[in-house]
């Protein structure tokens, strides 16, 4: 469902003025060949409490079916950390490139979306690896 700009919450400031305090900090690892090699969440985004943010809720979403999915194949090492802190790298061993080419551009496509949708909420880096 589309939102308007104008009905979404936009992030608030701590007492410092910062406002990186409410910002939900995602950076994803593409190996060399543009597969998932991994990724490091870390915040919350918005104002709201745990569970009530949607753009924190769906981004949460794509990073632990990610990670599950991973698990499953076998490519998985890393997961929850510490409160607030979802990370992931995967090892690629026998899973077939094919299949993590679909995992990786889902992956890809939806926090591409989120960040589209919630600017002010989520904020996403992509970087490769020279491997």
């Amino acid at each position: 469902m589309a939102t308007s700009s104008s009905s979404r919450r936009s992030r608030s400031r701590d007492s410092t003025g910062s406002a990186e305090s409410r910002t939900l900090s995602v950076t994803i690892t593409l190996a060399a060949d543009g597969l998932l090699g991994g990724f490091d969440a870390q915040g919350h985004a918005g104002d709201d409490p745990a569970g009530r943010n949607i753009a924190c809720a769906a981004a949460t979403i794509l990073l632990r079916t990610t990670s599950r999915l991973c698990a499953q194949a076998g490519a998985a090492a890393g997961g929850r950390g510490e409160s607030g802190v979802i990370r992931l790298v995967v090892s690629r061993g026998s899973v077939d490139p094919g299949w993590l080419r679909g995992v990786t551009e889902f992956f890809l496509r939806g926090m591409r979306d989120l960040q589209d949708e919630y600017p002010e909420d989520v904020v996403l880096r992509v970087k490769r690896t020279e491997d």
